[in-house]
């Protein structure tokens, strides 16, 4: 029987999973800053593209007709990585499909793929690699500190041992800065429950687990999981030290993609639409200023 598009997508997931590796975390590639994107039009790849892309060392990517197009070539023996993208069909008041999205009434998406190619199976042409930029640890630290006040989210220090973020009175508790082993490892954190946050009804109204395990509690932690994974990687904060490798976690999740094949899509796509809604503020303000009350003032980091 042929695999559905989530099969496959489902698939490549928990292979990874199954060799050892926490696909959100660390998931940008370690030899430059850069996150992955299609070398041709210079657009990142989002959703889960961002993380089954960044596995491989090098960021850039292009199609055959791409290569072609630039004057190269593709090196013996070499291996294709899979796109995935939603295909939108748009259907009018007389339920014909229309092309004109604005006259849609009603729209289904498809979930499909192409084929992409990693720069060093590429001869021909030459890949031209900016200078990494390194910030020092207080710029990381301050511009978390000018995104987190940009989203006018609440967050209280009440329990000091737990972070959570409370969908009832909506809220995000933090322990204090401090109390964790490292600064990188408090800001992956609040960045989770940032991702929780995101999914209020005034927000972008997820449907929020009600208690502990029920059934839309997977997939919203894997919303948060990934939300992090994004924010780390914007703000350049370094994750792979927290990743949580042990196989009793992978294997919850193999469990877990393997139940649903929709899981990791749908839960990719939820998490840059939580990304984007985290950052669009911070990426459009012309002034930042922190408050008088920041996590940079409640302990030396």
């Amino acid at each position: 029987m042929k695999k559905s598009v989530f099969e496959i997508a489902t698939e490549r997931m928990v292979i990874l999973l199954e060799s050892g590796t926490n696909p959100w975390r660390k998931p940008w590639s370690t030899s430059t800053t850069l996150p992955p994107m299609n070398y041709a039009s210079k657009r990142v790849y989002s959703g889960i593209n961002f993380f089954l892309l960044s596995m491989l060392e090098n960021p850039f990517f292009m199609t055959y007709r791409q290569i072609e197009k630039s004057g190269g070539h593709l090196k013996k023996g070499a291996k294709s990585e899979i796109v995935f993208f939603w295909l939108w069909t748009f259907f009018d008041r007389n339920e014909k499909v229309t092309k004109n999205e604005n006259e849609a009434v009603k729209k289904i998406p498809n979930l499909k793929y192409y084929r992409v190619f990693n720069a060093p199976d590429i001869e021909g042409i030459e890949f031209e690699y900016p200078e990494p930029v390194q910030l020092k640890s207080n710029e990381k630290y301050t511009n978390c500190e000018h995104l987190i006040y940009s989203t006018n989210a609440t967050i209280e220090h009440i329990n000091a041992n737990q972070p959570y973020y409370n969908f009832v009175k909506d809220f995000i508790n933090m322990p204090v800065i401090g109390s964790f082993d490292n600064s990188h490892f408090y800001y992956a954190t609040l960045f989770h429950e940032l991702g929780h946050w995101t999914g209020a009804k005034s927000r972008l109204n997820r449907e929020l687990p009600s208690r502990f395990a029920d059934e839309n509690y997977s997939k919203e932690e894997l919303i948060a999981e990934m939300t992090s994974a994004f924010l780390c990687a914007e703000m350049g904060i370094d994750n792979n030290d927290l990743a949580n490798n042990s196989a009793a976690y992978l294997q919850g999740w193999i469990n877990a993609l393997k139940g649903d094949s929709k899981l990791i899509i749908t839960a990719a796509s939820a998490a840059q639409k939580a990304f984007n809604f985290i950052t669009i503020k911070y990426k459009t303000e012309e002034t930042k200023t922190l408050p008088q009350k920041s996590s940079l003032l409640l302990t030396k980091v």
